[in-house]
């Protein structure tokens, strides 16, 4: 397989000025399995052998990503995320940890024949989400497919979404027609999650608070959240929420 590219020191401390927050958010959501299983599960029928889990974090989504696909490709920029991965699949051969800019070029990928790209809650950091729809498009193979989880909702962009580092939330059919714009065909577009609307509508609009939502949540509150998850997922099964905090979207490549 070719080796990735090298990213200079520079290039990573200008796209992760809070690199040690981020690192502990994701230490918080880690407790939260639950969110990541209810993610993957509207994912799962879609999900093939060669997984390209792009700005995984520290992987927890790529451990249940692990144990459905052959190859999980786990891509993230921070070299402390890479270093955690490596740490936490070193057991796991059929998870390579890699650091990837998903604002570059990285066709030196294309050699692992990836059929599926998982991005969970990224492509709201990239300033040119399009372009890097574009950039999967080119690395995946034919008929392979592109799994994504968004923030959604325009109206609710606020505070916590700044000190997030997110560009944008998104429309239903935003994501769906920027999908089309870079060679995807949309199968399906669906929120997820109408339980989060309001608490995070109170603390990024209404107390404007100035940090990644996990930040804003006690240990105590995460525990109560974490119990409640499974029982948020069957409802929002069963009722075909009308609004949802984040949005999905299913798509498959085409020529």
């Amino acid at each position: 397989m070719s080796a990735v590219h090298e990213i200079d020191v520079a290039t990573i401390e200008s796209k992760l000025p809070l690199e040690g927050e981020h690192l502990e958010a994701l230490q918080r959501m880690k407790t939260l399995d639950a969110y990541y299983a209810w993610s993957i599960d509207l994912l799962r029928p879609w999900i093939g052998n060669r997984v390209l889990d792009a700005g995984c974090g520290i992987g927890n989504g790529t451990a249940l990503l692990a144990e459905q696909a052959q190859y999980v490709l786990a891509a993230d920029l921070s070299p402390q995320n890479v270093q955690e991965l490596r740490r936490r699949f070193a057991d796991k051969p059929s998870v390579e940890p890699i650091q990837l800019d998903l604002d570059s070029d990285f066709t030196s990928i294309t050699d692992r024949k990836i059929d599926t790209i998982v991005c969970l809650d990224v492509l709201e950091h990239i300033e040119d989400d399009v372009q890097l729809l574009r950039r999967f498009h080119g690395i995946a193979q034919p008929e392979a497919h592109l799994l994504i989880k968004v923030p959604a909702v325009k109206w609710l962009y606020g505070s916590v979404d700044t000190a997030s580092g997110h560009f944008r939330r998104y429309a239903l059919q935003e994501l769906r027609d920027k999908a089309k714009q870079a060679g995807w065909e949309p199968l399906s577009v669906r929120w997820m999650n109408s339980f989060g609307v309001l608490p995070y509508w109170f603390k990024s609009r209404v107390q404007k608070r100035q940090s990644n939502l996990s930040r804003t949540f006690s240990p105590w509150q995460l525990t109560m959240i974490r119990k409640a998850m499974p029982w948020m997922q069957r409802i929002d099964r069963i009722v075909g929420p009308p609004i949802g905090q984040s949005a999905v979207l299913v798509a498959k490549r085409v020529d």
